[in-house]
């Protein structure tokens, strides 16, 4: 795929394009969130990421569907295609009992090229069987009518991977879809981690099981979010530690979102909470990805920017 060439900002990161694989649109006076969401997001809209996008320089994007609009995907086609021109393709929401093989083709013609699981609708955030079922059923539909697509989740256990990492071993690798985990995996940096782990990140819950998938080529990571992994905003230094060994299990594995427009941390909510609309959390990207660029070589950000991205969701 050639990647879009526009007259983006010159930050010096990005010369030979690059990619933002997660971030989102929330247009509600366009499109109302279903009643039964977990969040109630502010509007976060096709222009004012296209100008966050200028800001960065960043020429290609993955738009993840939001899950306050619930498994109507309506919004997600709107968007990728408002979004075309700037090379933007689209990760879906599916509920996996009602979804069509004709619907799913359809996702596809409009520039879908994979889903995310919402653990939230199978109940499943802190239920790690629930969150192997949602995955079975999910790899089940996709399997047969969408050759290529990845599969994405987020859950906030990273001690449920040495559950999950043979279940995926065994049930999603032979199916051939691509899995994807988001922000970091939700390892942590040491600021973030107890007394007992600082002075050593991986002994920390879940590290070894995820390293071990993504050595294997079984995983794909997001280095997404790092507001969610480390406390040292706005440069993050403590979490240049978990970026390499990321980067030495696997550079081809590794891919880079935003999570623009910054969506607070994922819980649980009360109803009350949920429909009450909650604020986007301030986030200084350019010092970030100012700090990521100078731990790494030329050819893992290249990797990380260009070519994984590229690859998984370019075709």
């Amino acid at each position: 795929m050639t990647i879009i060439k526009q007259p983006y900002a010159d930050s010096g990161l990005f010369p030979h394009g690059g990619w933002d694989v997660h971030h989102h649109i929330f247009e509600p006076a366009k499109f109302a969130y279903v009643p039964d969401r977990h969040l109630t997001p502010p509007p976060a809209t096709v222009q004012q990421f296209l100008d966050f996008k200028k800001k960065i320089g960043i020429t290609n994007s993955v738009l993840t569907h939001g899950l306050s609009y619930g498994s109507d995907c309506t919004s997600l086609k709107t968007f990728v295609h408002e979004l075309g021109e700037s090379g933007t393709k689209g990760i879906g929401v599916i509920g996996p009992d009602t979804i069509t093989p004709e619907e799913l083709q359809e996702m596809h013609s409009k520039g879908i090229r994979g889903i995310r699981v919402n653990l939230y609708k199978y109940q499943a955030m802190h239920d790690v069987e629930r969150q192997k079922q949602a995955l079975r059923e999910h790899a089940r539909v996709i399997t047969p009518h969408c050759p290529g697509w990845s599969m994405a989740f987020t859950h906030v256990h990273p001690e449920f991977w040495g559950d999950l990492a043979p279940m995926i071993q065994q049930e999603i690798v032979p199916t051939g879809i691509p899995l994807v985990t988001d922000h970091f995996a939700l390892l942590k940096a040491a600021s973030m981690l107890p007394a007992k782990c600082k002075g050593d990140i991986t002994q920390q819950v879940g590290f070894k099981e995820i390293m071990g998938l993504v050595r294997a080529g079984l995983l794909y990571v997001k280095i997404s979010a790092p507001y969610r992994v480390s406390f040292e905003a706005p440069h993050y230094t403590d979490l240049k530690p978990l970026v390499q060994a990321f980067l030495d299990a696997n550079t081809q594995q590794i891919l880079w979102g935003s999570d623009w427009p910054h969506t607070p941390h994922m819980k649980v909510r009360t109803r009350e909470e949920a429909l009450r609309e909650t604020p986007y959390l301030a986030i200084d990207d350019m010092a970030w990805l100012q700090s990521l660029r100078s731990w790494v070589t030329a050819e893992e950000w290249h990797a990380m920017m260009v070519s994984n991205p590229t690859r998984l969701y370019g075709w």
